[in-house]
């Protein structure tokens, strides 16, 4: 029996769950079982053991029909058939879903996997498991914004019928697709892969909104990756999953087909092939440097996690324990290294640049990251990272302005942090030092604080995250633009600083500009010269990106704000901003998994 506590005694409640133990928020009614596809119904067919779990999911005091919570809400509408389904119901004294059947409200478990109130109950649980993922705080410390006004992402798992499932900022929403004969009917709500790599995007664009434009094929591609990498994390969360994998791949993950395999049951139906990606490739930067889409570019990265993630999970096993003096079980051993490399994957997400992040911004995030929370490295797992980084041509070299110390004018760090307009008044007081021009005009993207953990609860010091950002006109001239000959298109610039508590700098990265600083040469810092010059590089790499795209048909122009149409736009949009200049996007439903 659900212990029951009228409403303002379990708000007061699921206000201190963060104080609380797992075994004493599910005694306490905070948490409540949910059964979800741990992969999906074509890997369940083979393996029953991978089918439904049951997970434990944070019961909020105000959660409604559909399911609705803080930041989620699902509405079931189909614009194929132009049906809305009814929505699962929401028992709060009882703290579980239900639908009405006969009169008689029946509570909706695994029986229930061919209805769609079970479907909307799968796919929300599941987006809801990885936004907790994110947010908790041996992750990001703090809550994950969305990228649109509002707090509610719209998430329709029957939006029609079509072979696809894509995030989309303009309509605030997850859109999840049916395809195949009604008596084989591929549901993309019931892929954990899918609906997980979708919520990445989408987590990503808040952390990131900048991204969202698509400034070089290393921008397109790391989208691609956090999505993958976000399905492969929360798949390893899951202890059946993880025991499943630490059994096949004994003592070696690049055996593994259980998690590094994704999206197989889309992979089967819709491409003959046994899954879409796979994180236990062997790619390099070389080998897809010919390639023009950013999936080939993604797996570089997402296969060179994996190789940290394998070669942790083999130092681990072969660390014999303190108290004992044994080697640890395969599973004691993959739970530590999936620890660790969750914080050593997503912690760096802070520390990179605002705009146009390119594969090296990350190795050199994951590098930095690690360093301040563990200096003394015991086991060299940096040495690890380089080691892959550099196999798969990676490059995480320290560029020379990150290196030389930043000495700003005198601040108060407590004033930066309070406000968007203190933090605006320390950037313009410090151009100089950041190589700022002075006729920019400059954004603050983002300010925000972090509390994060380590397993077993040692808190870190508190970081203070600064990100700023403008755009620099850049004139399209030339046949090579075709249509968008004469057009001026945005390139992002800008930085992202972090503080410790005290207004230390821990890290700054940046996206120089083309332009000078207006200032004498001699006032003009030494690392600003070639900050200049490598600004001067990223503008004319902007340009044979936006040339190439041009020329290979793949960018149309939308002027206005006009409803999508799914595959009625070409791959890349360019739209028109208030000021008039062009801003490229990737069409959101050929984001994902249409293009090979």
């Amino acid at each position: 029996m659900v212990k029951q506590w009228n409403l303002a005694e379990f708000t007061n409640l699921h206000q201190a769950r963060h104080f609380l133990s797992k075994d004493n928020r599910k005694t306490l009614g905070l948490l409540m079982p949910v059964d979800v596809y741990v992969q999906d119904p074509y890997v369940a067919e083979s393996n029953e053991g991978l089918a439904l779990n049951t997970i434990l999911m944070e019961c909020e005091p105000d959660l409604m029909a559909g399911p609705t919570s803080a930041r989620i809400a699902v509405v079931d509408y189909d614009a194929d058939t132009d049906k809305l389904e009814d929505p699962v119901q929401w028992d709060r004294k009882e703290r579980r879903f239900f639908f009405k059947h006969k009169g008689a409200k029946v509570p909706v478990t695994r029986a229930h996997r061919n209805l769609p109130q079970f479907h909307q109950v799968n796919v929300w649980a599941i987006i809801q498991s990885v936004l907790c993922m994110y947010e908790a705080t041996w992750v990001l410390g703090r809550s994950a914004p969305w990228a649109f006004e509002g707090n509610r992402l719209i998430v329709v798992p029957h939006a029609g019928c079509l072979a696809n499932a894509f995030y989309s900022r303009r309509s605030k929403s997850l859109q999840f697709y049916y395809f195949g004969p009604e008596n084989k009917r591929v549901y993309t709500c019931l892929s954990h892969d899918i609906i997980a790599h979708e919520t990445g995007h989408a987590i990503l664009d808040g952390l990131r909104p900048l991204y969202f434009e698509n400034s070089s094929l290393q921008t397109s591609a790391f989208h691609e990756f956090v999505a993958d990498l976000t399905a492969i994390m929360i798949s390893l969360l899951n202890n059946e999953l993880r025991w499943e994998v630490a059994t096949v791949a004994d003592g070696d993950l690049g055996r593994d087909t259980v998690i590094a395999a994704l999206a197989e049951e889309f992979g089967h139906y819709a491409s003959g092939r046994p899954h879409l990606r796979s994180a236990t490739n062997k790619k390099t930067v070389e080998e897809v440097s010919d390639s023009t889409s950013p999936y080939p570019w993604s797996e570089v990265l997402t296969g060179a996690m994996w190789d940290i993630l394998s070669g942790m999970f083999a130092r681990y096993r072969a660390r014999p324990k303190k108290n004992t003096g044994k080697l640890p079980a395969d599973r004691e051993a993959l739970l530590w290294a999936v620890n660790r490399f969750r914080r050593v994957a997503f912690q760096p997400l802070d520390y990179l640049p605002p705009a146009d992040v390119q594969f090296s911004d990350y190795a050199r995030a994951v590098l930095r990251a690690d360093e301040l929370v563990d200096p003394v490295d015991e086991n060299d797992f940096r040495g690890l990272m380089r080691e892959v980084f550099e196999k798969r041509g990676i490059d995480f070299s320290t560029e020379e302005a990150q290196s030389e110390s930043l000495y700003f004018y005198a601040y108060d760090i407590d004033r930066v942090s309070r406000s968007r307009t203190d933090a605006y008044h320390f950037l313009h007081e410090n151009r100089r030092q950041l190589c700022i021009p002075a006729d920019q005009d400059i954004s603050v993207v983002d300010l925000y604080r972090t509390d994060k953990t380590v397993m077993g609860g040692g808190r870190l010091p508190r970081e203070i995250v600064l990100q700023y950002a403008w755009r620099e006109d850049v004139p399209l001239k030339g046949a090579e633009f075709g249509r968008l000959n004469g057009e001026t298109m945005s390139m992002m610039c800008g930085g992202t600083l972090i503080f410790d508590e005290r207004g230390n700098v821990l890290h700054w990265v940046g996206k120089p500009g083309s332009g000078a600083q207006k200032v004498s040469a001699g006032r003009c810092r030494k690392y600003c010269r070639a900050e200049r010059e490598k600004g001067q590089q990223r503008r004319r790499q902007f340009l044979d990106y936006v040339a190439g795209r041009v020329g290979g048909g793949l960018v149309g122009l939308v002027d206005g704000d006009k409803p999508e149409e799914i595959d009625a736009r070409p791959p890349m949009v360019a739209h028109r901003a208030e000021d008039g200049t062009l801003r490229l996007e990737t069409t959101p439903h050929l984001r994902h998994w249409t293009e090979d």
